[in-house]
């Protein structure tokens, strides 16, 4: 990148006699603070660019330069020393501005304009994302920064770039950037980096040198019956050119928000996936500017017309059949809620995690009759959900012929997370479909479960933020269960904990980018459950089983099961096994 020409003097400094450097000639100069290599081409032009090499900061002076063209010594790096692009290699080199006044050569060391340097920047930083060069767009983003860049938008940025290559549409950046964005709070200037570091790893692995995704024409006339239809009918193109439509038109981000939520409601779609993509994009679009709101929704309305409709496959059956049978009466149902009505969220939970299809419908069911109100209802399936998340058998994590594995288990507990806020958030009879979903959805996982006798219930610990982290480090699954319940029963501030818990799951303890956007996740969403099932018999267990989940063993990455169980299909026919579905 080469600065413009500054207009003040006080900017240019003499660097040497025009007719000391040899033509050609490269040679290393400090200057005014600053480290340059610097000479003439072979057409006697003289130029000055950084001599550390952006890709590992070895010293470009030792390298080679022919014509135009300086190769960094020691990884081939090549550089265009006319204005810094790189032609081989990766991020380009700053190239300063040159001027020969009165036989010397002088350097503008003038910092360029940000304004004016920032489009660049970014063009750069989506480059280094997109080719997966972490390295790259981690030092373009802390450029940005430090010209006073909104962190936020540096996250929205880069889930549109997301929404714009994911083949099949969004996929988990959205939902790890808005959850990383709520690290910025204490995370002031480049230190904010630290928060968006992870979704730039996490959305180059996704998206790494894939074109832009074909965007359909937009489609004017867009209503939610239209809107439905097309996504009832499967037709991804038509569903995502209404809903661009309607952006376009000047339809309310609100409104489009209603119908994305009523097509989540007809299905359960990919293992819950596009719920907590919902849930997240609107937290994210709530901190940036309009423009953004397009592009995201539209890639998460492609990926939910074309995700699996998991409630059409065999496990679901008696949940649907259920559900199905009741829909008539949603309407009813919703309009019956009042606050006053009693509810047992233990017996929910019971029905819930160790009852048949039967009493797990009946436990949403029976409240709603009695006028339930839907939000509390949903707290006590986030109480539910973390149950089954903390019963999760370890042993199959490590089985290489099941197909179940921590991950499998944290999506029942986010996905009664992502039910939760749309209740809150969407005021509809049909979100009552939510939570029988969400029930469904935890009932399924009980295969899952350790055996009653051998379940983590360790008696209470009396901790701080600081034990509870050492047991986690330290691999103590039980003791840091413990200690969790002895910090809320006492009362703690919830902040210290918070603090620890979110450093922790940015400072790499994992390091698979989709295994990190599963641990974050998680711990931001049990995290954020303490605070809502405040006074609810529930409250402790979401951090249990997250404190639980980070201090067990964690496998990441999966070739020899793949190996094991490619043999057994290809050669004996057995397919990957699954204990839920």
């Amino acid at each position: 990148m080469s600065s413009e020409h500054a207009p003040n003097e006080e900017d240019w400094h003499a660097l040497v006699p025009l007719a000391e450097l040899e033509i050609p000639s490269l040679a290393a100069f400090k200057l005014a603070g600053h480290q340059l290599a610097a000479g003439r081409t072979a057409d006697g032009a003289p130029f000055a660019v950084d001599n550390r090499c952006p890709h590992e900061g070895y010293p470009l002076a030792t390298g080679y330069l022919a014509d135009c063209s300086l190769t960094c010594a020691w990884h081939n790096w090549k550089f265009d020393v006319r204005d810094g692009a790189c032609t081989l290699g990766g991020e380009g080199v700053r190239a300063f501005c040159v001027r020969v006044r009165e036989g010397i050569v002088e350097v503008d060391l003038a910092e360029p304009d940000f304004e004016s340097a920032a489009p660049k920047l970014l063009e750069s930083f989506a480059e280094g994302v997109l080719r997966h060069e972490n390295g790259r767009a981690i030092r373009d983003g802390v450029r940005l920064l430090e010209g006073g860049f909104d962190p936020w938008r540096l996250l929205a940025e880069l889930a549109a770039l997301d929404a714009r290559h994911a083949e099949y549409g969004t996929t988990h950046v959205l939902a790890v950037a808005a959850d990383c964005g709520r690290v910025l709070t204490h995370l002031d200037g480049v230190e904010a980096m630290r928060a968006i570091a992870p979704v730039i790893d996490l959305c180059g692995e996704a998206n790494r040198r894939l074109p832009r995704r074909p965007i359909p024409q937009a489609v004017t006339g867009c209503d939610e019956a239209s809107l439905l239809e097309a996504v009832e009918s499967e037709d991804a193109a038509r569903a995502e050119g209404l809903l661009r439509g309607a952006f376009e038109t000047g339809v309310e981000r609100a409104t489009i928000e209603g119908w994305m939520y009523a097509a989540l409601a007809r299905h359960f779609t990919s293992f819950g996936h596009h719920l907590i993509y919902m849930v997240k994009g609107q937290e994210l679009t709530e901190r940036v500017d309009e423009s953004y709101a397009a592009d995201l929704y539209g890639s998460l309305l492609h990926s939910i017309v074309l995700g699996t409709r998991e409630d059409t496959l065999p496990y679901w059956e008696g949940h649907a059949r259920r559900l199905g049978a009741v829909k008539g009466e949603l309407a009813s149902l919703f309009e019956s809620a009042a606050d006053g009505a009693e509810l047992d969220p233990l017996s929910v939970s019971e029905a819930v995690l160790d009852g048949s299809v039967d009493e797990a419908f009946e436990a949403i069911l029976d409240p709603l009759e009695r006028g339930v109100g839907a939000a509390r209802l949903a707290r006590a399936l986030v109480g539910a959900a973390a149950e089954r998340l903390l019963r999760f058998d370890v042993a199959h994590e490590q089985d290489p012929l099941v197909a179940e594995n921590w991950l499998w288990a944290t999506h029942r507990f986010t996905f009664a997370c992502a039910v939760r806020h749309a209740v809150e958030r969407w005021r509809r009879p049909d979100s009552l479909r939510l939570l029988f979903q969400s029930a469904a959805f935890t009932h399924t996982g009980r295969a899952m479960d350790l055996e009653p006798a051998a379940r983590c219930d360790p008696k209470p610990r009396e901790s701080d933020a600081g034990e509870i982290l050492a047991a986690i480090a330290s691999r103590r699954p039980e003791e840091a269960v413990a200690r969790v319940r002895g910090f809320l029963r006492a009362g703690r501030p919830l902040e210290s904990l918070q603090r620890g818990l979110e450093e922790l799951c940015l400072r790499d303890i994992v390091v698979r980018p989709i295994v990190v956007a599963h641990v974050i996740k998680t711990c931001f969403a049990a995290l954020e459950e303490t605070v809502a099932l405040e006074g609810h018999p529930h409250r402790e267990l979401p951090l249990c089983a997250v404190a639980r989940m980070l201090a067990s063993p964690l496998a990441e990455r999966r070739v020899e099961q793949l190996v094991t169980t490619s043999i057994r299909w290809v050669v004996g026919g057995h397919v990957p096994r699954k204990l839920t579905q």
